[in-house]
C-alpha cells in the first residue's frame, strides 16, 4: 500500500474551504488504497470539539500549531514535519495552501516526491512573499488548480510548474442531499421564514466573498419580491459592517446573519432556500476565489445559484443552465439575475434539476479524487 503524507494549511473541524478541500481528498485517497497520514493546524474550533472529530478520523492527524505563528513556531513545524517524513517515509507527499508548500519544498525539496494544490489565494503578497511562492511550486512534482480560473493567476504570477494539472472541487454528495419538503418547511417555520423567498449564502463574513454585494441588491429584489430574506451563514467577521450598511439601505429587517452552522442544520438551511448566492470579489491584495465548494453542495440540495464572474465560482456553474453568472461587484446585474429566478417558478425548477443532476454525476469527492489517485500514482512511478 502507498503511503500518503498531505500537509494541509487548515483542516476540520474549524470552517474552510482548503480544510474541507483536505479531509475529503484523504478520506475518498484512503478508501481508494493509500494510508494517509495527515499534518496540519486545527484551528477556529475547541479542542473537545478537535479531540472528537480527530479520534473518527480513518488516518492519523498530527495537529501543528498555526500557519500564521511565530517564526519560533515555524521552526517546529518544520521540524515536525521532518520527523514523520523520516520515521513514517511515505512515498508521496501531498501540500495544500501557501505555507504548507513552502514548508513542503522547504523539508522535502526534490528528495521526495511532492504535488501542490492551488487555491487561488496563494499568489498575491509582497514582493518577498510571491518570490518565495514561485521558488515553492518550482520544486513540486506537478500542481493541481482547482479550477482554470485558479491556473491562470499562478501563471499570471509568473509560476510555471513542472507539470500543471487542473481539477476542479467537489463535495459531499452523502452529507449534502435533497430532503423530504417537511423537513425542509420545519427548517423555515423555526427560522421565522415562513413563506419567505429564501437567499442563502455560505463563508466567512469577508471583503472577499462578498456579502455587501447582496446587500446592496436587496434593494432592487424587494421592490419586485418584498417577502425576500437574505440568510448570511458564516464567521461574522464582519457583521457589524454589513449590517450597518444593511440598516443605511434599509433592508436591515431583509438580511439575517446566522453565524456558523454546520452539520445537518446546514443541509436543512440549503433546503430551505430558494436560491444560492455567492458574490465573491477580487481583494486588493490579491485573494480570490479559486472554486466554490458551497455552490456544489448546495446543487446537491437541489438549490440553483447566482455567482459572480471573474473567478472560480463561474466554473461551480453551467451559466443559464445550473446557475447565472453575473460580473463581480455588479449590485444591479446581481438584483437582476436574483429576481429572475425568484420571479419565475419553472426557470428556478429547471436550474435546481439541472444543478443536482450535473453535481451527483461529475462534482463529488467521490469522482474527484480519482483524478488525484491517478496522478499520485503516476507521479510515484515516476519518482
Amino acid at each position: 500500500m502507498n503511503r500518503l503524507l498531505f500537509l494541509s494549511r487548515e483542516f476540520p473541524p474549524g470552517p474552510g474551504g482548503i480544510g474541507t478541500h483536505a479531509w475529503r481528498l484523504c478520506i475518498e485517497l484512503k478508501s481508494l488504497g493509500w494510508d494517509v497520514m495527515v499534518v496540519t493546524p486545527q484551528d477556529y474550533a475547541y479542542d473537545a470539539d478537535i479531540g472528537t472529530f480527530t479520534a473518527a478520523q480513518p488516518f492519523p492527524i498530527v495537529r501543528l500549531p498555526s500557519g500564521r505563528a511565530s517564526w519560533r513556531e515555524a521552526l517546529h513545524r518544520r521540524g515536525v514535519l521532518a520527523e514523520r517524513l523520516r520515521e513514517w517515509r511515505p512515498d508521496v507527499l501531498i501540500a495544500s495552501g501557501q505555507r504548507s508548500v513552502w514548508l513542503a519544498a522547504a523539508v522535502a525539496g526534490r528528495s521526495l516526491p511532492w504535488v501542490a494544490i492551488a487555491h487561488g489565494s496563494e499568489f498575491g503578497g509582497s514582493s518577498m512573499t510571491r518570490r518565495a511562492t514561485r521558488w515553492a511550486y518550482a520544486r513540486a512534482a506537478a500542481v493541481v488548480s482547482v479550477s482554470r480560473f485558479t491556473q491562470g493567476v499562478m501563471e499570471q504570477a509568473g509560476i510555471d510548474p513542472q507539470r500543471r494539472v487542473v481539477v476542479p472541487n467537489g463535495a459531499d454528495a452523502q452529507h449534502f442531499h435533497v430532503l423530504p419538503r417537511e423537513e425542509a418547511e420545519s427548517f423555515r417555520q423555526r427560522m421565522g421564514l415562513r413563506a419567505a423567498r429564501v437567499l442563502v449564502t455560505v463563508g466567512q463574513v469577508t471583503e472577499r466573498k462578498g456579502q455587501d454585494v447582496v446587500i446592496r441588491a436587496l434593494t432592487r429584489v424587494l421592490a419586485r419580491v418584498p417577502d425576500t430574506v437574505y440568510l448570511v451563514v458564516g464567521m461574522p467577521t464582519r457583521q457589524a459592517e454589513y449590517q450597518a450598511l444593511a440598516r443605511e439601505l434599509g433592508v436591515e429587517d431583509h438580511v439575517r446573519f446566522v453565524g456558523r452552522i454546520g452539520g445537518d442544520d446546514l443541509v436543512r438551511c440549503l433546503n430551505a432556500a430558494d436560491v444560492f448566492v455567492m458574490t465573491s470579489r477580487r481583494t486588493p491584495a490579491g485573494d480570490c476565489e479559486g472554486f466554490g465548494i458551497a455552490v456544489v453542495e448546495a446543487a446537491l440540495c437541489g438549490v440553483p445559484a447566482v455567482v459572480s464572474n471573474g473567478s472560480g465560482l463561474a466554473e461551480a456553474i453551467e451559466d443559464g443552465k445550473t446557475g447565472i453568472g453575473v460580473p463581480e461587484n455588479d449590485a444591479a446585474a446581481t438584483a437582476e439575475a436574483l429576481t429572475r429566478l425568484l420571479c419565475d417558478d419553472a426557470l428556478r425548477s429547471s436550474m435546481a434539476q439541472a444543478a443536482l443532476a450535473r453535481a451527483q454525476c461529475e462534482q463529488t469527492w467521490e469522482f474527484r479524487a480519482r483524478a488525484y489517485d491517478d496522478l499520485l500514482r503516476e507521479v510515484v512511478g515516476r519518482a
